[in-house]
């Protein structure tokens, strides 16, 4: 990953522009994104990809594939992202497909409803990349469906049969002020093909 002045300007403006936009750049959101990129840099095929829960296109900037569209409830974060990439607001499950992407990503499973998370797997088109990530953090609200370790992520996913990548990762996050120490949590990633059955191929 190589970024040049005009993107690193950009997301200058983004924080400047955002009262929350410096909270892409965390180093646990770094760590996550990165993570991907790394896996995807050798899928030098891969042009055309859908980011769920794209945020304020972070991701979108840091893969750079030539044809990215972004989807996310928030109108606020689908403004900033309109200025660079095709968007689609709404929730994840309601997404209707028009051709098949090389790869879909979903960095917000811990996010949403079983339900929620199952329509959205179901309408993923058969041959495409998923690339699926989620949490152990249980302390956020908004976290309904965190996970307590990977085989439960595997599990509640629907990555029982046929995947590529299966690992997990250590995280800072917030500092705990009660008893002045910072906090670990673990990421999970898992990586597959669409009806790509028995295909395990690297668990960590």
């Amino acid at each position: 990953m190589r970024f040049g002045e005009k993107q690193l300007t950009r997301w200058m403006e983004l924080v400047r522009t955002y009262d929350d936009g410096i909270e892409a750049f965390w180093p646990s959101q770094i760590k996550s994104k990165t993570w991907i990129c790394n896996e995807l840099e050798f899928k030098e095929h891969f042009r055309s990809c859908v980011i769920f829960g794209s945020w304020y296109g972070v991701l979108a900037d840091m893969l750079d594939f030539p044809e990215i569209t972004c989807v996310d409830k928030e109108a606020k974060y689908l403004e900033w992202c309109a200025q660079k990439y095709p968007i689609w607001q709404g929730c994840i499950s309601n997404y209707e497909y028009n051709d098949v992407p090389d790869v879909v990503i979903n960095t917000i499973t811990e996010h949403v409803s079983q339900e929620v998370y199952d329509k959205w797997f179901e309408k993923i088109p058969v041959g495409a990349y998923y690339v699926i990530q989620g949490n152990n953090d249980f302390s956020h609200k908004d976290h309904v469906r965190a996970c307590e370790d990977l085989n439960m992520f595997a599990s509640i996913n629907h990555m029982d049969h046929g995947f590529d990548v299966l690992e997990e990762i250590e995280y800072e996050g917030p500092w705990n002020m009660k008893e002045d120490k910072p906090t670990y949590f673990k990421r999970f990633m898992g990586i597959g093909i669409k009806n790509g059955k028995d295909r395990h191929t690297r668990i960590k």
